[in-house]
């Protein structure tokens, strides 16, 4: 399963598409695009990053550990005075279902695939 986890994968929101990035070497990055762009037609390196970490399988369960340091550095730069508090955290979600084009979790919510 770990290598149909690889690789991009998108959700919805609100104001846009977000992007999960799952790395071979067990790292992902979490980012949304810029204002002015669709998040759905630019490539990863686009994206702003504003939370990294490791990934692993525990089975089914899908373990993220991220913080929000990339978002730090990038309000540092930004608005120095606006740069939120450290914060880590660790999630779990158990994979019900993947294919090429969706990861689907048991709370009910699901990743769509951009690339491998």
């Amino acid at each position: 399963m770990e290598q149909q986890v690889l690789g991009a994968w998108s959700w919805t929101y609100i104001e846009g598409v977000g992007r999960m990035i799952f790395a071979a070497d067990h790292t992902v990055k979490v980012g949304f695009p810029p204002e002015d762009k669709d998040g759905r037609k630019i490539d990863d390196s686009e994206f702003q990053i504003v939370q990294a970490g490791t990934w692993r399988l525990e089975g089914v369960m899908l373990v993220t550990e991220t913080d929000n340091r990339p978002l730090r550095d990038l309000m540092q730069h930004l608005s120095p005075s606006e740069v939120p508090r450290f914060e880590k955290k660790t999630e779990r979600k158990k994979i019900v279902s993947i294919d090429d084009k969706t990861m689907k979790f048991d709370d009910g919510s699901s990743l769509d695939r951009v690339h491998r």
